[in-house]
């Protein structure tokens, strides 16, 4: 039997607003990618030479000579003084020696990026997703969902607008294959339409940070998950999965083969109408620990059962029960994906 461990969040407001935390993060990032370039500028470069020599021993000891001997107001020195003096009072070396003495950057520093996509294009970027389960595009060039789902994917209900991919979820009938271990692949009517997209042939990653801007429009029966796969079904991250109903919970966890049996380690989290809003889901993954994350903030963590494999993304929804009603669609939106690797 699976076990299931619960973090359970009371009440509302646990976590940090999307818009801030994100306002935070993409200041940070700005911060720390001016302050690398202005390192290397030559009105810094100068400065920090300048400022080493003034400081020296040696640039010390002539400038007390020359104002011995009543010649320092002429001299060379006295000139590398007030170009220093005159740097330091510049709004560009004010804002460095500020960032220098206040910010560390240490979380820009130890996260190097190794994936993204800001969706900024129109039409989904081919080299970076492909759609439909991976091993339907490798095997068959074709779709095909697993036994039980309600739903069928098609690319059709794949959209970009405004910078926003929308997976849509709505009825509608369709025909397609199911796969089923027992009895191979089956034709099967569906009345149900949706859409999958994932990395699987262009972008695989062990370890590092793992992280997405989505919200949703659908609770169950409507399953909207982001989710890791190696190159079996087994292992399995579930960064977030909505298998809860109302929207207000969600299911974070990891799915792994101990021994013949499979058993599945998750976290029930909640604190927030998560329907309807954006957040930003991350899982911070390394060689003896998993860590997820909503907005910045801990929700989950996991020692055993680590995967140490590759594994690529996939966002989906999927309707594992046919709805007693529903409206005419659904939606899951992902405004960006990023991904990153220990620097």
């Amino acid at each position: 039997m699976a076990n299931i461990f619960s973090f359970l969040f009371g009440g509302s407001g646990q976590f940090t607003s999307t818009k801030k935390y994100e306002k935070g993060q993409n200041k940070e990032r700005e911060n720390y990618l001016r302050f690398i370039k202005d390192s290397s500028s030559e009105m810094i470069l100068s400065y920090q030479e300048l400022k080493d020599l003034i400081y020296s021993n040696e640039y010390k000891n002539k400038v007390a000579e020359l104002k011995k001997s009543k010649q320092y107001g002429n001299s060379e020195e006295k000139q590398k003084f007030d170009e220093y003096t005159k740097l330091l009072k510049s709004k560009e070396i004010k804002w460095y020696n500020e960032t220098l003495n206040k910010k560390d950057f240490r979380a820009q520093k130890e996260w190097e990026i190794t994936f993204e996509d800001d969706f900024s294009n129109p039409e989904l970027d081919p080299s970076k997703w492909m759609t439909g389960y991976y091993w339907g595009k490798a095997l068959m060039n074709e779709h095909y969902v697993l036994a039980g789902e309600k739903q069928f994917f098609v690319d059709s209900n794949i959209s970009i607008h405004n910078g926003v991919l929308r997976l849509t979820t709505k009825k509608e009938e369709a025909k397609g294959k199911s796969w089923d271990p027992a009895i191979g692949f089956l034709e099967r009517d569906y009345d149900y339409t949706s859409a999958l997209i994932s990395t699987g042939q262009s972008f695989r990653q062990k370890y590092g940070k793992f992280e997405a801007k989505v919200r949703f429009s659908s609770a169950y029966p409507i399953v909207n998950v982001f989710w890791m796969l190696g190159e079996t079904m087994l292992p399995q991250i579930d960064v977030f999965k909505t298998s809860k109903s109302k929207g207000k919970e969600l299911e974070s966890g990891v799915h792994a083969l101990v021994g013949k049996k499979p058993e599945s380690l998750l976290s029930t989290v909640k604190g927030a109408t998560f329907k309807g809003k954006y957040f930003i889901y991350s899982l911070e993954w390394s060689e003896n620990l998993l860590v997820w994350k909503i907005n910045g903030k801990e929700v989950h963590k996991e020692t055993r059962n680590i995967p140490n494999e590759a594994m690529y993304l996939t966002f989906c929804t999927t309707l594992p029960e046919k709805p007693k009603s529903m409206v005419s669609s659904a939606y899951m939106d992902i405004d960006w994906v990023r991904c990153y690797k220990k620097s």
